[in-house]
């Protein structure tokens, strides 16, 4: 097969068909409520009132305030995905400095400063279909695009569509099959600070810088059905979204009495500067042609109010409860500091407000050793895709609407004088639907129901002195 390839260049984002939607923001915006150190993990996030916890800071900064001593912790892991790819990250570093007196009883007694980083989401999955067979082709959406689409044009001249723009595959049933890879990660930095005032209120803030890295390939391949005239053409849509941002928190943790601690936190929006990039290829077995399109713009994800209650039995065992709300439906896009209407009507149409639950427990089976489990449901970000906003998002792209979460956990850990280690273990079962195109015709709204099951084995290594 002898292929001819002719890039177009880059062209005007007004003028693209595949440029940022509102569903990119989401999952950009998206993050692992129970994602941590593994003491962290392995309770499935819950301490947001129990603090001193270097992941807990992205929660709640009066998690700061609960240390009397100076730490110093890292935290590698295995991230599994639904196709059982293996990975490694970094889910956390961090070093926190202690100052003050423990002695003091009332009034300030101590408190700590953090430099502070934490894995927010791992993106990876991989889906594949092959020899499915639908009675219309997605080049009928492409002679519907009109001549003042790119991609129409160069289906044109591949002649995948006649003079007329009109498909050469209308009428005719065609074997179809999809693949979809996403990669990527959001992370953040955190500069915190939190204060102990009289053993009793425990308060913070933190700065938080965010770095978000996302990628995705959907690739097309469509044949006509033996007995029909032989065909057989591909489409390749690469797209890539890269940026940093910030926002800012503030908390609390109440102890009335020892055993009880009552904690809650407010998160601004995130500030993003995104760049994108997409990459799209059409072709036969005898040439293709390629259009690239590159652009940026300002994204605002929704704010967080979290809120938790923890309780301490002695020093034998711990129990969190946490509680997590945002409203998807405040996403915001912005180009050249103008909102984007179409996309924030879709985001307060179509998106939803979320609520995550965490609960977890930790228990001293001997000095120095300990076991933890938890248990963390998210509820869907968003509402199931109709014929509107399939025909005003962007054409090509596979789109994947995430349902519900369910998180598991467990671990086990060690605590000696300075050194300590953990190590958790987290079952993530996601419930997506997946659109492998954006269909014109309701009737071919069918979306691929997944059960995403994704693993993570992580590893704290700290010491306190």
């Amino acid at each position: 097969m002898k292929r001819l390839l002719m890039t177009i260049g880059i062209v005007a984002l007004s003028g693209a068909a595949f440029s940022q939607n509102a569903y990119d923001a989401l999952k950009l915006s998206q993050t692992n409520p129970v994602l941590g150190t593994a003491r962290y993990s392995g309770m499935a996030g819950a301490f947001n009132a129990l603090g001193g916890n270097p992941s807990a800071i992205k929660d709640n900064p009066a998690a700061l305030g609960v240390y009397r001593s100076k730490d110093f912790t890292f935290t590698p892991s295995l991230y599994i995905n639904n196709d059982g790819e293996v990975k490694a990250a970094l889910d956390n570093f961090a070093f926190v400095c202690n100052f003050g007196s423990k002695k003091n009883k009332k009034g300030y007694v101590t408190s700590s400063l953090a430099i502070n980083y934490n894995r927010l989401n791992n993106i990876s999955r991989y889906s594949r279909v092959k020899g499915e067979t639908v009675p219309f082709s997605l080049t009928d959406h492409i002679g519907w695009m009109g001549d003042g689409n790119d991609l129409h044009r160069d289906a044109k001249e591949l002649n995948l569509l006649d003079a007329e723009g009109y498909s050469l595959f209308g009428g005719k049933y065609v074997d179809r099959g999809y693949t979809l890879s996403e990669k990527g990660h959001v992370g953040q930095w955190d500069i915190a600070y939190g204060m102990n005032i009289s053993n009793m209120v425990y308060v913070g803030a933190a700065l938080g810088i965010n770095v978000v890295e996302y990628k995705q390939t959907a690739m097309y391949d469509e044949n006509t059905l033996p007995g029909e005239e032989a065909d057989h053409w591909f489409l390749d849509n690469y797209y890539e979204a890269n940026g940093s941002g910030f926002n800012f928190r503030i908390g609390s943790i109440f102890r009335p009495i020892d055993e009880i601690r009552i904690g809650a936190s407010f998160e601004t929006p995130t500030y993003y500067d995104i760049h994108e990039f997409s990459e799209v290829t059409i072709g036969d077995d005898n040439a293709d042609l390629t259009t690239q399109v590159s652009s940026k713009y300002d994204l605002r994800t929704p704010l967080k109010f979290k809120a938790g209650a923890g309780f301490v039995i002695g020093k034998k065992a711990m129990v969190g409860i946490d509680y997590q709300y945002e409203n998807f439906q405040k996403i915001r896009m912005k180009v050249r500091d103008i909102t984007i209407d179409s996309e924030a009507d879709l985001a307060e149409e179509q998106m939803n407000k979320s609520h995550t639950v965490k609960l977890g427990g930790e228990v001293q089976v001997c000095e120095g050793f300990f076991l933890r489990g938890g248990l963390a449901y998210a509820s869907s970000p968003v509402k199931n895709f109709t014929r509107r906003e399939a025909e005003g998002t962007a054409k090509f792209r596979i789109i994947t609407l995430p349902q519900e979460s369910i998180f598991v956990t467990g671990g086990l850990g060690y605590k000696g004088k300075t050194f300590y280690c953990d190590l958790a273990y987290v079952f993530q079962n996601n419930k997506d639907y997946l659109y492998p195109s954006l269909p014109v015709d309701e009737s071919e709204a069918m979306p691929e129901k997944e059960d995403l099951k994704t693993r993570n084995i992580i590893a704290t290594f700290g010491w306190r002195f």
